[in-house]
């Protein structure tokens, strides 16, 4: 399909409501009809999206913080799935029981929900990182302190999540998006609504498993939530952006690796050494990266392969033994305003100092020197 005819479907004003119906999900009632559209989309609505692409069999789902569209196909489950999967499947089945014991596949829509299930899972945990609940947000700023301006972390919109079953179909909504057709994973922010937005192609032979789409959805998710929280108006420092990101990956799957690249983020197919022994080697090394060092990053590009590891073993001190502090500072690095009351991301590596102060009475050589004890005692 040409592009400008997506380009002008996703660009433009929402469709027409339709009629809400769930037929095309065999295993939900008429009663959740709402769960799978027409609903919100990019700049215009689902109905339009799947009218725009009529080549991808696209299904959706609208859960409490995300809306999902879905070219997926079915996925296979074998003995290791099973085992894996079960506590998940349980859950499912809670939903719908006449989902077997021991399915041999997830059909699209049970993919689907699953997917829905996951996301809503992590929107929770990563709250819990936050220290806040739904009731913290509102749809307009309040008196108190400053939490954004929407319901969702500080957004407006639900985050959307596009599944694409061919690279094709990434390349379009990309380029409809931001102009540039992008190879891989692609996060942005969209200014109207207000929204975040990650694109998946689930083309490569590992990210067409669930066991590896999963935890680099996360790893995307977990920059998206955080850029979100209390309104996407700046980006947050680096090194904690992207240590969380691959903290919240690594719970999911500790073998994943998600990276930085030229065409968009995917997932690393390299095997190192678990990266709980690649910290314990780093902060024996007199030469290695500091957390000065890192707050002088600009981009995830500049990042070594050691100093990803670093950014990971540094969140993940913080998660474990610092979790109170650790909201805090999040809070303070994303809530600054400026003398007129607006969002400022003005010096970011002096506010950080400032937080760290406050908070722990630590500089960066101090936080250094408290993750390099932790990791020496043995942290995994």
């Amino acid at each position: 399909m040409p592009t400008v005819l997506l380009a002008a479907a996703l660009l433009s004003a929402a469709a027409p409501a339709q009629a809400r119906n769930d037929e095309g999900c065999p295993w939900c009632g008429r009663e959740a009809a709402a769960d799978h559209g027409p609903m919100p989309l990019l700049a215009s609505d689902s109905a339009a999206f799947a009218a725009a692409d009529p080549g991808s069999d696209w299904r959706f789902l609208e859960t409490e913080h995300f809306r999902i569209a879905s070219a997926l196909g079915p996925s296979r489950l074998g003995a290791g799935d099973l085992e894996r999967l079960g506590p998940d499947l349980e859950r499912l089945r809670q939903r719908f029981p006449e989902l077997p014991k021991r399915p041999r596949r997830l059909d699209p829509w049970l993919r689907l929900h699953w997917y829905g299930m996951r996301l809503e899972d992590f929107y929770r945990r990563f709250q819990d990182l936050l220290a806040v609940t739904d009731a913290d947000f509102s749809e307009r700023r309040g008196d108190g302190p400053f939490m954004g301006d929407g319901r969702y972390l500080g957004e407006r919109e639900k985050f959307e999540v596009i599944l694409h079953e061919d690279r094709g179909s990434h390349f379009l909504v990309t380029e409809a998006a931001t102009g540039v057709r992008v190879t891989d994973s692609m996060r942005w922010h969209s200014r109207a609504p207000h929204k975040m937005v990650l694109s998946v192609p689930a083309v490569d032979s590992d990210l067409r498993r669930d066991r590896w789409l999963l935890p680099h959805l996360v790893h995307n998710l977990s920059h998206n939530l955080l850029a979100a929280y209390k309104h996407f108006s700046y980006d947050p420092p680096v090194w904690i952006d992207e240590g969380l990101a691959h903290a919240m990956e690594r719970e999911i799957e500790p073998e994943s690796w998600t990276r930085e690249g030229e065409e968009g983020t995917y997932r690393e197919r390299g095997r190192s050494r678990p990266w709980a022994e690649e910290a314990r080697r780093l902060a024996r090394r007199p030469d290695r990266p500091t957390l000065a060092a890192l707050m002088r990053r600009h981009t995830i590009g500049e990042l070594s392969p050691d100093e990803h590891v670093l950014c990971w073993s540094l969140a993940r001190f913080l998660i474990e033994e610092q979790p109170a502090g650790l909201a805090a500072f999040l809070g303070g690095v994303k809530g600054q305003l400026d003398e007129r009351g607006y969002p400022s991301g003005k010096d970011l590596p002096g506010l950080q100092r400032r937080l760290m102060r406050e908070i722990w009475d630590w500089s960066p050589n101090d936080l250094d020197a408290a993750w390099q004890a932790w990791v020496a005692g043995g942290a995994d």
